[in-house]
Formats: structure tokens, C-alpha cells, sequence
């Protein structure tokens, strides 16, 4: 029998592991918190490069539909790229090996980056652009073509 200070393994999954890999996958869309598993070392342990192999399951389209931030599959493939499977072997340090490194280096470099603070600010910068691209495609430019200067919507019946 357990005691009440010994803690039981359990290999029941919780009920909400979807809403908990939806957060965590849709956190990989912040440039900051990759930073962080990059400092903190995360991003090279093996189990955790595992854990986002297995999340590339998101990417179908029956997943993909709940993410906010879909630029999180992007970041996903440049951690783990969908090509290899991300494990260096004898192979790789051949001809044909280094052509496939050049194409894809299984991430190592992106994650290396991602330690970097320059880097870091160039992604978050490089995201910020593309939201606001992608924004003025979707909802219009917003700006006074005249004065450059945000347009206010002022309600009817409003003073000023």
C-alpha cells in the first residue's frame, strides 16, 4: 500500500492534453520563449526534440484549425525539420550528407541562433513585420493617406 507522501506513477493521460499541447505548441510562435529553451539549454536535450517530433500533428489541417498563431508550425519546422529526424549518423558526414546538411541541418543552427539576443530581437522584428503585412492584406492600411497618421473612429453622437 502507498503512503500519502509517496507520490504514485500514473500512466493515465490528463484530460486536457489537448488544450495543454495547443498552448504549448502556440507558444513556440514567441521569439522570447525560444530564446529561453535555447539559454536554458531545452532545446538540445533529446527527449524534448522528441516531444516536438511528436507535435508535428498539428500540422494537419483537422489540428491546424484551432492554432491563433499558425506561425508556430513554422518555428516548429525550423527546431525539427519534417526531412530527417533531426539524429546525426555516419552517413551524414559523407558527400551526400553534406549536400543534405546545406539544405537542412536538422535545426542545430536555428536553435544555436535562437541563444543569440540579436537573433532573437531580428525574429521577433521579422514576425512583427510580417503580422503587420499580413494585417494590412487582410483589414486595409488604417493610415490617412493625407497625414500618415492612424485613423480614429469616432463614434456618432460622440464630443470631440
Amino acid at each position: 500500500m502507498d503512503s500519502p507522501s509517496t507520490p504514485r506513477l500514473s500512466t493515465a493521460l490528463p484530460q486536457n492534453r489537448f488544450e495543454l499541447e495547443l498552448e504549448f505548441v502556440q507558444s513556440l510562435a514567441s521569439p522570447a520563449y525560444l530564446h529561453f529553451l535555447a539559454t536554458s539549454g531545452t532545446l538540445y536535450q533529446e527527449q524534448f526534440l522528441d516531444f516536438l517530433r511528436y507535435l508535428r500533428y498539428w500540422k494537419r489541417p483537422e489540428y491546424a484549425k484551432y492554432l491563433s498563431y499558425p506561425n508556430c508550425l513554422y518555428f516548429l519546422d525550423l527546431l525539427v525539420p519534417p526531412d530527417g529526424d533531426g539524429r546525426v549518423t555516419e552517413e551524414d558526414s559523407s558527400a551526400r550528407g553534406r549536400k543534405r546538411d546545406i539544405a537542412n541541418d536538422s535545426g542545430d543552427a536555428f536553435r544555436r541562433e535562437m541563444a543569440q539576443l540579436p537573433f532573437r530581437n531580428f525574429v521577433h522584428e521579422q514576425q512583427f513585420y510580417s503580422w503587420q503585412y499580413r494585417a494590412a492584406r487582410l483589414y486595409g492600411k488604417g493610415l490617412d493617406k493625407k497625414s500618415g497618421a492612424d485613423q480614429a473612429v469616432i463614434p456618432e453622437g460622440s464630443k470631440e
